[in-house]
């Protein structure tokens, strides 16, 4: 099973316009990936490791608009892997099965000086690997 956040969607959530914009979006979509970390790893454990993630790159397709009422699925994958880097994948679903929002996310893993660092054997395994349908694929 892949890993998935459902949150409702309140009017505190959306702008003036009566929806949810950009920013909100995005940090909707940090919600569903803390909720993944955080069954590895404490955000107390995650601060005192001495090494980070950090977003490098993201880019975001908005598909369909969210208001206040809407639940939705974050459904968050790890799409891959480099030597400094991995790309977190997640796809944003309304209630009624219609994606709001794709976004993939590139981060690198850096030192406390800020310096890349390699990404650490076990947080090749806090994402389970990202399929096209939703399911989880074997991991190794």
């Amino acid at each position: 099973m892949s890993d998935e956040l459902t949150i409702h969607i309140y009017p505190s959530d959306c702008d003036m316009v009566g929806h949810v914009n950009h920013a909100e979006m995005l940090r909707l979509a940090e919600r569903g990936r803390w909720s993944v970390l955080e069954k590895h790893l404490t955000y107390a454990e995650y601060g005192r490791s001495k090494l980070w993630a950090v977003i490098k790159k993201v880019e975001a397709t908005y598909h369909a608009e969210t208001f206040a009422g809407d639940d939705i699925t974050i459904r968050t994958g790890l799409l891959s892997v480099g030597k400094t880097s991995f790309v977190v994948k997640q796809e944003i679903r309304n209630q009624r099965g219609v994606m709001v929002c794709d976004a993939t996310f590139v981060y690198v893993t850096v030192s406390p000086d800020g310096k890349p660092i390699p990404v650490p054997e076990q947080w090749k395994k806090f994402f389970t690997p990202w399929t096209s349908d939703g399911g989880a694929s074997a991991k190794e």
